[in-house]
C-alpha cells in the first residue's frame, strides 16, 4: 500500500471512531423519522412535497451541515493538536499529497455518514408512496454538499481550534439566516448547492426549493463545489507550507 493511500485509510479511521460514528449516525436518522410522522395517512403528492421540504429543511440545512463540519474540522486540526502532523510532513510525500488526501478522507468520511441520512429518508418516501428519483436525487445532493463542506473546514480546522463553533455560527446566522433575504449569495452556501442539484434531478422539485435556492442550476452548483474543492486543497496546501505544524 502506498503512503498516500495508507494515509487516506488512516485519516476516515480517525474521522469516524466508533462513538462518534453511532451518535451522529443516530442523527441521521431524525429527518426520515420526522418524514414518517409528518406524512403519515397523507396523499403522494403531500408525500413528495414533505420528502422534499424535510429533506431541504432538516437533512440539507441541518443535519448535513452538523456532521460534514464535525467530521472536516479535525482532519488537519486533530493532526496538528496532537502533534503527529510535523511527523506525517516529514515524510516524502509533497504538501498538495497530503491536502488532498486529508479533504478527500474527510469528504470521504462525512458522505459516507450523511448516505445513512439520505438514504433513510428516500427509502421512507419510496417504501411508502414508489418512485426512486429522490433516492438518487439526496445521494447525488449528499455528495455535492458534502465536498463543499469539507473544502470550506479542513483548512479552518487548521488555522483555529474553533472551526467547530464557527462553523455552526456560520450556518445558523449566515447560511439559514443571510442567505435567505439574499438569494444571490445561494453559492456562498454548500448545503443549497446539494439542494440545486436535489432540484435538477428530481422533477417537481424545485417548486418546493425556489426559496432556499431561487433559480440556482445543478450544472453551476456543481461547478461551485468542484471550485470549493480546489480552492480548499490549495489552501491547504499552503498552510501545510506556510505555517507551524505543531
Amino acid at each position: 500500500m502506498s503512503s498516500v493511500a495508507a494515509m487516506f485509510r488512516v485519516s476516515v479511521s480517525q474521522a469516524l471512531p466508533r462513538r462518534r460514528t453511532l451518535m451522529l449516525g443516530l442523527l441521521e436518522l431524525a429527518p426520515a423519522a420526522i418524514y414518517l410522522f409528518a406524512t403519515s395517512s397523507r396523499t403522494s403528492s403531500a408525500g413528495f412535497q414533505g420528502v422534499v421540504e424535510i429533506g431541504s429543511s432538516t437533512f440539507l440545512a441541518l443535519v448535513l451541515p452538523v456532521v460534514a463540519i464535525v467530521v472536516a474540522a479535525g482532519a488537519l486540526g486533530n493532526e496538528r493538536r496532537d502533534l503527529t502532523l510535523s511527523f506525517i510532513a516529514l515524510r516524502p510525500i509533497p504538501r498538495t499529497a497530503i491536502a488532498l488526501t486529508k479533504v478527500t478522507a474527510a469528504a470521504s468520511a462525512a458522505i459516507a455518514l450523511n448516505l445513512v441520512g439520505a438514504l433513510a429518508l428516500g427509502v421512507a418516501h419510496t417504501v411508502r408512496y414508489g418512485g426512486g428519483s429522490i433516492i438518487v436525487g439526496l445521494v447525488a445532493a449528499t455528495i455535492v454538499a458534502s465536498v463543499a463542506y469539507a473544502a470550506v473546514f479542513v483548512p479552518l480546522g487548521f488555522l483555529t481550534d474553533r472551526a467547530v463553533i464557527i462553523g455552526m455560527a456560520y450556518l445558523l446566522v449566515f447560511e439559514n439566516g443571510a442567505v435567505f433575504a439574499l438569494s444571490g449569495l445561494s453559492l456562498l452556501s454548500p448545503w443549497r448547492l446539494g439542494a440545486a442539484t436535489l432540484a435538477g434531478i428530481v422533477d417537481g422539485s424545485r417548486i418546493y426549493l425556489e426559496g432556499a435556492i431561487g433559480t440556482l442550476p445543478m450544472a453551476r452548483a456543481i461547478l461551485a463545489a468542484a471550485i470549493y474543492l480546489l480552492v480548499g486543497v490549495g489552501l491547504s496546501t499552503w498552510l501545510l507550507r506556510r505555517r507551524d505544524l505543531a
